[in-house]
């Protein structure tokens, strides 16, 4: 009896295999190694707030949080960063997704040592898309954005009057269990974002830092993606030499860019008092060369800073104006022309009467701050204030536009800002030999320095050397002084009574690793600044500054007190002109 049983129990047992053998072949049934996917659009909307965890090394962490931007190369070069990615996972809500790249982001205003806005690419080290064609996701800490909603609220007025701008969701952030506080996650301006506004993604995408339509600063628009990577192939080219032009060809210019939408654009920065965006500081913002429409469109970014009366940190962003912001050459061309800035009005109003609605405006921010409340960190207590002053501004600001109606066109500065470029104006080589804080009793720095600045040698005498942290006073409060860069700082007197001050800075990992780093030269920046008789001390910027890149070769290098700093360098000396630089 037992023999029978067992042979059949086995053919049931292959005949079963064999059925789902072939269910599976036929591909009737789920693979059960299938890798899980997460729905992008789930992390987008006013009705949640996401649940982000993320899991680092404490010292990976450490080291992220604690990096920065270099000054001179961000001015230089807006597009280069110092920032490096870490190796971790990311929970979603739950959703596991392991072997993540993370990486610090911001620019200067948003950076921050213990709150970082963060960058997070999926397919960095392994091959993986768990969130189909979206490959990253972009966390902003909300250091500028006080209400903690300007970033939600604006690129959703944009969306509504038609302008394509990134989505944005609210998150509460962890990081190795610690809690961040609401950051908000803000969906990429990348390939998918392009294929799901423009119907494509094949053409040219350049994101614009601190840069305008002029020869001289198109070099600082950063390439994302597209088919040109040469920068003289960019369409841009050409507006910026239709704006060269003394009267400008608006129909010329139709031919270029998608004017309906340029003009929503504009009108809606200036609406939302964006003085970090494109018509009022050249900053802030993406083209898309759309090969669908063979013109250009603009689309808004870094939008933290809206919604309020300010005129920027250092004030003369924007106003006295408030119905039209026009820093920027293309603004500042078109509402110079009768056409331009009559349409420019014409748009105005319909916003105004179509989309500004001040009861469901306020309502959302109402809806909103509800939303976040539970989820805020001790450092973001003054949200509620922020929110308070944000809805004023909404219910104010239809009346201060339309006062401005009566007298237009309203009177804007004769000429635009000159856009931020860079000019190559000289050169310093030669060596030193100083020490790390103070000098050692009984011991002396020297110098060799030969300076030659807009083709004139300028000869130094009492030329002295320190080497030490670099600080920027009450900007670097709270900064580790192990994360700030060490610096040569080398100062003499001209033949002409003039003092100046030669300051090297060094990446922190080149410079105390010096016994095992592989090359000799290593990458430098710095600055030159020019002391007038009786001058008290190097101000930061202004007409007497030059910035510095080149390379320098260390021969003794260390951060003990009273240790040895010696090498040799050569760098290249550039003037930093227009934007916020003026000249």
């Amino acid at each position: 009896m037992y023999l029978p049983n067992f042979r059949f129990g086995f053919i049931v047992f292959a005949v079963l295999m064999l059925v789902q053998s072939a269910t599976t072949w036929s591909g009737s049934s789920t693979i059960a190694d299938e890798p899980k996917k997460f729905d992008p659009n789930t992390l987008y909307g006013s009705e949640r707030v996401t649940k982000i965890e993320i899991t680092l090394e404490p010292e990976s962490w450490d080291r992220l949080r604690l990096q920065k931007r270099d000054f001179v190369d961000s001015m230089l070069d807006p597009s280069s960063t110092n920032f490096d990615n870490f190796r971790g996972k990311i929970r979603i809500d739950g959703f596991e997704i392991p072997n993540v790249a993370i990486r610090k982001k911001g620019f200067f205003g948003s950076v921050d040592d213990d709150f970082p806005s963060l960058k997070i690419k999926f397919d960095e080290y392994v091959d993986q898309a768990p969130m189909g064609s979206v490959k990253r996701l972009t966390l902003n800490n909300n250091k500028q954005d006080l209400p903690l909603l300007s970033q939600f609220m604006a690129y959703r007025f944009f969306n509504q009057v038609g302008v394509p701008a990134p989505r944005v969701g609210f998150a509460t952030l962890y990081v190795n269990d610690k809690h961040l506080g609401v950051y908000s996650i803000v969906e990429s301006v990348d390939k998918p974002f392009l294929a799901a506004n423009y119907g494509n993604n094949a053409g040219d995408l350049l994101e614009g830092t601190l840069a305008d339509f002029s020869k001289k600063s198109l070099k600082r628009l950063d390439f994302k993606s597209g088919a040109h990577k040469s920068s003289e192939e960019w369409r841009v080219n050409q507006v910026a030499e239709l704006l060269e032009e003394e009267k400008l060809d608006l129909k010329k210019l139709e031919q270029l860019i998608d004017m309906e939408s340029f003009y929503r654009f504009w009108v809606t920065e200036s609406l939302l008092a964006c003085w970090d965006g494109y018509s009022a500081n050249q900053n802030n913002y993406f083209v898309y060369d759309n090969p669908k429409t063979g013109r250009l469109h603009f689309i808004p970014w870094g939008a933290d800073s809206l919604w309020s009366s300010m005129s920027g940190p250092f004030g003369g962003f924007s106003k006295p104006i408030e119905s039209v912001f026009a820093n920027s050459l293309l603004a500042h061309r078109i509402f110079k022309t009768e056409a331009g800035s009559e349409h420019y009005r014409e748009t105005l109003r319909e916003i105004l009467e179509k989309d500004w609605n001040e009861a469901e405006l306020s309502t959302k921010v109402d809806e909103l701050a509800k939303l976040v409340e539970p989820h805020l960190h001790a450092r973001q207590k003054g949200a509620e204030r922020a929110q308070k002053e944000m809805k004023r501004f909404i219910q104010f600001r239809r009346g201060r536009i339309e006062r401005e109606f009566e007298r237009w066109p309203i009177a804007i500065p004769a000429e635009p800002r000159r856009p931020t470029h860079s000019d190559e104006v000289g050169s310093a080589s030669g060596e030193f030999a100083s020490y790390w804080q103070r000098l050692p009793t009984g011991k002396e720095s020297s110098a060799k320095i030969k300076l030659v600045i807009d083709d004139a040698p300028i000869e130094f005498t009492d030329l002295k050397v320190i080497s030490k942290r670099f600080s920027m006073g009450w900007m670097s409060f709270g900064t580790p002084p192990e994360s700030l860069p060490p610096i040569v700082e080398i100062t003499g007197k001209s033949s002409n009574g003039s003092g100046y001050v030669l300051s090297l800075s060094f990446d922190n990992s080149d410079f105390v690793n010096l016994a095992n780093r592989e090359k000799k030269r290593i990458r430098i920046r710095g600055s030159l600044t020019k002391l007038d008789p009786g001058a008290a001390g190097p101000p930061l910027g202004g007409p007497n500054m030059r910035w510095l890149q080149g390379t320098c070769e260390l021969s003794e290098a260390s951060t003990s007190p009273e240790s040895p700093v010696v090498g040799q360098f050569d760098v290249k000396i550039y003037r930093l002109v227009g934007g916020f630089f003026g000249g």
